[in-house]
């Protein structure tokens, strides 16, 4: 059985939340709780100390819920999750902060143009969402997207908003067949975005709202379920990478390093100190 995943639940009441996991955990094995960042610059009003960003509390589930997921042997993961407004190119420093970086999933939504190439050339994010609910201000350019596929980011499309509103609904279908056009249907996930029970629709259902979005039927279901596990390695391997390989061509070694390259030197003859290894060992000479 395919594990499913929407990794777009809105971060509200908690008495909203536990009804929105209790329908959700029927269907899904993830569920991200995002929590929505208007301002990187943090800043509060006046005289005020800058805003905290604080993870959302995780949701408890009752009793019978737990018995449930007890009986049918699954287990349903709680993810955290941040999206950042990207309007301004020069506050991208505040994603690099630990309390950011301590979120499970790191998602931007960029306004316009130089945002959206930031987001795909240069952001270390797992997700790129658009604001698809009202005409884009700019194109979707092939080779930024292309990029971004390659370095392992994914596009979300949020159907919620195409539940509440026609005019929404118009537009995010446009702009939906557009993204999966660019990116021919690579990288793409589908997520809820839902603020109540109500909005929430299964995963079997999204896969025929994928075809609408113009995915092909794989790509519907990767959508909701491969293409999330693809979004969650990432994000491990994003805070994982901590360590820098460096490479230096064997014409440019210093006289002390050229051991380095003589493979057939015997251990023991290798240099021990500090001293021994900054000075080329002497040469011998003639008797």
């Amino acid at each position: 059985m395919a594990a499913f995943a929407d990794l777009h639940v809105a971060s509200t009441d908690q008495q909203v939340l536990q009804d929105v996991f209790q329908t959700a955990i029927k269907c899904f094995d993830w569920l991200a709780v995002n929590t929505f960042l208007t301002d990187l610059k943090g800043k509060g009003k006046k005289g005020q100390q800058q805003n905290q960003i604080c993870q959302p509390e995780p949701v408890e589930l009752t009793d019978q819920t737990r018995q449930l997921l007890k009986v049918e042997g699954r287990k349903v993961r709680q993810i955290s999750r941040l999206t950042a407004l990207l309007d301004d190119t020069t506050n991208t420093h505040k994603l690099v902060s630990p309390e950011v970086q301590a979120f499970d999933l790191l998602a931007v939504q960029p306004t316009n143009e130089a945002a959206f190439k930031l987001a795909c050339c240069t952001l270390e994010v797992d997700i790129i969402v658009l604001n698809m609910t009202e005409k884009l201000s700019f194109y979707i350019k092939r080779p930024l997207v292309n990029l971004a596929i390659e370095r392992g980011m994914h596009f979300e499309i949020l159907y919620s908003p195409a539940v509440r509103d026609s005019t929404f609904r118009q537009n995010t279908i446009s702009n939906a067949l557009q993204l999966t056009s660019v990116c021919k249907g690579k990288n793409v996930i589908v997520s809820s975005g839902c603020e109540k029970a109500i909005e929430l629709r299964g995963p079997y259902d999204l896969s025929n709202l994928g075809l609408l979005f113009g995915l092909s039927s794989p790509q519907s279901k990767n959508a909701v379920s491969k293409n999330c596990r693809a979004v969650l390695k990432h994000a491990e391997a994003r805070k994982m990478m901590k360590s820098v390989v460096g490479v230096v061509k064997s014409s440019q070694l210093s006289p002390g390093d050229q051991w380095i390259l003589d493979s057939k030197r015997p251990l023991s003859a290798l240099p021990q100190t500090t001293q021994e290894i900054e000075q080329p060992p002497a040469k011998k000479g003639k008797t």
